[in-house]
Order: structure tokens, then C-alpha cells, then sequence
């Protein structure tokens, strides 16, 4: 078992640890993700969840949709996920890099929030994308939720000028160049729209700790809510968004 997966998999063996943060203790970041993913779903639309976890988000979004699947690398992940699983909605155990369309078949929509950040190979991620395109229908939808190396480098930078220190470079995590995904995607999807979490990571990275120091930021805290609550109207700020978000229909 890889690294990566050992750690996922000790998470969801961890009974301490709640659904909504056992992927990321951001809860107001995964309050946002999840806000701005139910006004892109139809009632008509069936889901393929990518790297659900524990099925949070996949639980929350279910009565949008007619049918909704998680998949995971992770088994105990997938154990956790489907304890009181929604009529509509089931989990399978699935790595993307060996997803296609003989496993689940095909669906209208497929979703990936921070997961193939996980891989840290970019030719393997390139391949988990392949895989995802070729379980989506003709016109089918790609919801992109994953790490901007641009984002972050740009916030670190905000940061440090501002006199706080850069944030740490998460071991497991592998973002992506922006320029570069933009490309690969060029003549596979067109883009139906770009999300940003700008004014979240400036509120939540820059003026929550400038605020709140010498202590430590707290996840939950209201200063996170206001900044989720205003990127949820406010696509703004995209050079300081950790997340490159897209919304892209297949050709």
C-alpha cells in the first residue's frame, strides 16, 4: 500500500475523526465546495464522485440528482461511506488510475474535489483524466475541484508579505500547474466555467491569522464562515485561489 493511501486509510480508520473532516479539517472550504457543486447539478443528472472519502459530500449532494456514486481507493473509506447511504446513492471501492467505463458504466456528471492531488506523478494524473473522460457521456460534465500551484505560490507570497510565514507544502498532495491542465484539456472539453475560492483563501489565509495571531487560526471559526459565505457570491481574486476550479463539458 502506497504512502498515500496508508495515511487515507488511517484517517477513516479513525473514529475521532468526523465525516465532514476526515479529508479536510477545512469545514467551511468543504461548506463552500459543496454549496458551489449543488447550483451545477440538474434533478435529471447522474453522478460519478471521485475520491469521495467518507461520502460527505456525496451524501449532501444526493437528493439533487437522480443517482449518485462514490468511488475511493481508500476500503475503509468506502466502510465509513456507505453506513446510511442515501436510496439514491451507492459506494464502490475504485482506484482512478484503473477507472473505466466497464466498471460503473457512464454518467452525465463526474466530480473530483481535491482528490487527484493525491497522485504525485503528472503523467499518472494525466492518466486518472483520461480514465474520468472516458466514463463521462457525450456533453457530459467534469467538475474540477483540485490544488492550483500558481494559487498557492501566489498566496505563500501574499502571506510572507504580509509578514505571516508561508504555508507548508503538504507531502501528499501534488498540485496542478495551471497553464499546463488548461492545455491538456484544450481539445478534449470546452470550459463552461472557471470557479475561484480567492476571496475564501484571503479571508481564511491572509486576514483570519493576521487577526487572530500569536494564536493559531481555528477552522470552525466565524472569520472562515464570512469568508465562505462571501466566495460563495464573490468569484474573485483567481491569482490567490488555492483551488483551480473548472466546470468543462466533453467534446
Amino acid at each position: 500500500m502506497s504512502d498515500v493511501k496508508s495515511f487515507w486509510s488511517g484517517r477513516a480508520a479513525d473514529a475521532a475523526i468526523d465525516d465532514i473532516s476526515v479529508t479536510h479539517r477545512d469545514v467551511w472550504q468543504r461548506w463552500l465546495e459543496i454549496e458551489r457543486i449543488k447550483d451545477l447539478l440538474k434533478p435529471s443528472d447522474t453522478v460519478l464522485d471521485i475520491g469521495c472519502g467518507a461520502g460527505y459530500a456525496t451524501k449532501l449532494l444526493a437528493p439533487l440528482v437522480t443517482r449518485i456514486r462514490g468511488v475511493d481507493f481508500s476500503p475503509e473509506m468506502i466502510d465509513r461511506a456507505a453506513q446510511n447511504a442515501p436510496a439514491n446513492a451507492d459506494f464502490k471501492v475504485q482506484d482512478v488510475l484503473e477507472l473505466g467505463p466497464d466498471s460503473h458504466g457512464m454518467f452525465d456528471v463526474v466530480m473530483t474535489i481535491r482528490c487527484l492531488i493525491n497522485i504525485l506523478d503528472v503523467e499518472k494524473q494525466k492518466l486518472a483524466l483520461e480514465n474520468i473522460r472516458s466514463v463521462l457521456k457525450p456533453g457530459g460534465r467534469l467538475i474540477f475541484i483540485e490544488g492550483s500551484a500558481q494559487g498557492r505560490t501566489h498566496l505563500n507570497a501574499l502571506r510572507e508579505q504580509s509578514g505571516l510565514a508561508a504555508m507548508p507544502p503538504v507531502w501528499h498532495n501534488l498540485d496542478f500547474d495551471e497553464d499546463e491542465t488548461l492545455a491538456f484539456f484544450q481539445d478534449k472539453y470546452d470550459v463552461v466555467e472557471r470557479i475561484s475560492f480567492g476571496t475564501y483563501d484571503f479571508v481564511s489565509r491572509i486576514v483570519h491569522p493576521l487577526a487572530v495571531r500569536p494564536a493559531e487560526p481555528d477552522y470552525q471559526g466565524v472569520l472562515n464562515e464570512v469568508g465562505a459565505r462571501l466566495a460563495l457570491i464573490r468569484n474573485d481574486m483567481p491569482d490567490i485561489s488555492r483551488v483551480l476550479g473548472l466546470v468543462l463539458r466533453k467534446r
